[in-house]
């Protein structure tokens, strides 16, 4: 596979700027594919506003303010959109605008300002790249082998505060079958908007929408942002169809906002009240709404039939850890994540009974488990273990044979490797420490049998 990254120079001056950036994106993309056993890939970064005709793909890199009216698209190619700054719709070139935006930069609530692409890789932005490329090259990969799925879901676009989350939400449904829509960026006019977004309604299952508390993108409307309007566009579209599909919507738990405006739309979004009475509003964290789908989700399955997950989901890894070290082990998930592994944790504030049940849930499916420890008691690490010994018990298919413990330092890895040595029932289980920067290679070695 051939792909072709097109730098379109946001600086004349200087274009090896944004050439720099193309060969670091080529070498990400070139990773991801690899992680998903993609072969012969061929990666080629060139600047200015022309596309080889021989690339199965082309990438095009689009920065800064760009004075640039179109560009030309070869008949048969498969095109992207990678945006390094928030380009509006009308400021891009008018052949890439229906391209589906692959957004670089996000806004950081934490610090309160904009982050996006810069060289070298800034720490803290670091997961958020590679989520970004890894979810990209899923994408290429999957067109280019004409995945199946099982059925369509509607994802709503975000504001810029909520792209990691939309992100991860993506990855998530796709790893158990489902294509998201909208596959191409609606237009800013609000009857073509429409238009377009009533037909991939048409063609869903459910419609899901994240709000913030940014203001969404202005299109010129006197009441409602570029986000809003797809919200108020799918509640148009349920309650006129007979509510064919359900409208939900996924509010943070911890939520700032950027204005009184936004803020008392989110209150009215929250009390089902005015233009949301269909809609179903969960403010709770990302994990449970996840849960919450996939109930809804299944609920017209026949049984649960393990059979019909698809190869991603056949990667899962089941990440457990005490309350004491949730916070650490968002971490390692996050970066199991972005190299291709599909992550399960439990979700939290659900009730003892509901968070058992979903822990027999997750070892019913995945192929492997993370037992996490930082500052969990050794009872509870024995406790998990044990759990893994009883998962042929709760319906697995085959023997539950793949156990990693990762610890937060190395004098309790040693110990925890002279504690399971000592008990032949765990021989089987491998012991790491986790590293904040990177995931140590003798444990994705460990892990790769997931694929295999």
């Amino acid at each position: 596979m051939h792909i072709q990254i097109v730098c379109i120079a946001s600086d004349p001056v200087n274009p090896e700027v944004d050439q720099e950036l193309g060969y670091l994106i080529a070498d990400a993309i070139q990773v991801s594919l690899k992680e998903m056993r993609a072969t012969s890939i061929t990666m080629e970064v060139t600047s200015g506003i022309e596309a080889n005709p021989t690339a199965d793909a082309v990438i095009w890199l689009l920065g800064g303010d760009l004075d640039l009216k179109d560009v030309s698209l070869n008949e048969g190619q498969k095109n992207y959109k990678l945006l390094v700054d928030s380009l509006g719709y009308h400021n891009q070139p008018q052949s890439l605008q229906p391209l589906k935006s692959y957004y670089l930069s996000k806004y950081e609530t934490r610090i309160g300002k904009q982050v996006t692409l810069t060289i070298p890789l800034d720490e803290g932005y670091r997961v958020y790249f590679w989520l970004v490329i890894s979810d990209l090259a899923l994408d290429i990969f999957d067109e280019k082998n004409n995945r199946d799925y099982k059925a369509n879901v509607f994802l709503g676009e975000v504001t810029d505060d909520l792209r990691m989350e939309r992100l991860l939400l993506k990855r998530d449904l796709k790893a158990y079958g489902f294509q998201i829509y909208p596959k191409r960026d609606y237009s800013y006019d609000t009857d073509e908007l429409t238009r377009l977004q009533w037909k991939d309604l048409d063609n869903s299952c459910i419609a899901i929408h994240l709000a913030g508390g940014r203001e969404g993108v202005d299109i010129g409307h006197e009441s409602y942002s570029f986000q809003e309007w797809q919200e108020k566009v799918s509640e148009t579209y349920v309650k006129q169809n007979n509510n064919r599909i359900k409208k939900f919507v996924w509010v943070p738990p911890a939520i700032r906002f950027f204005s009184d405006k936004r803020k008392f739309y989110i209150e009215k979004l929250l009390k089902n009240i005015d233009e949301h009475e269909q809609t179903y509003t969960f403010k709770t964290d990302l994990e449970r709404f996840k849960t919450i789908l996939h109930n809804e989700l299944r609920a017209g399955d026949k049984g649960d039939d393990y059979e019909e997950i698809d190869e991603f989901y056949k990667k899962k890894v089941y990440i457990m850890s005490d309350v004491a070290d949730t916070e650490s082990a968002t971490g390692l998930g996050q970066r199991l994540s972005t190299m291709g592994f599909g992550v399960l944790s439990l979700g939290t504030g659900q009730g003892a009974k509901m968070m058992r049940r979903q822990h027999q849930r997750h070892l019913q499916i995945c192929n492997s488990t993370i037992v996490f420890v930082d500052k969990a008691p050794e009872e509870w690490i024995i406790a998990k273990l044990q759990d893994n010994l009883r998962a042929s018990g709760l319906g697995r298919k085959e023997p539950l044979n793949i156990k990693a413990v990762v610890t937060a330092n190395y004098s309790t890895a040693t110990r925890l490797t002279k504690l399971l040595d000592e008990n032949p029932l765990y021989h089987s289980v491998g012991v790491f420490t986790n590293d904040d920067v990177m995931i140590s290679d003798d444990l994705l070695s460990f892990l790769s049998s997931l694929s295999e």
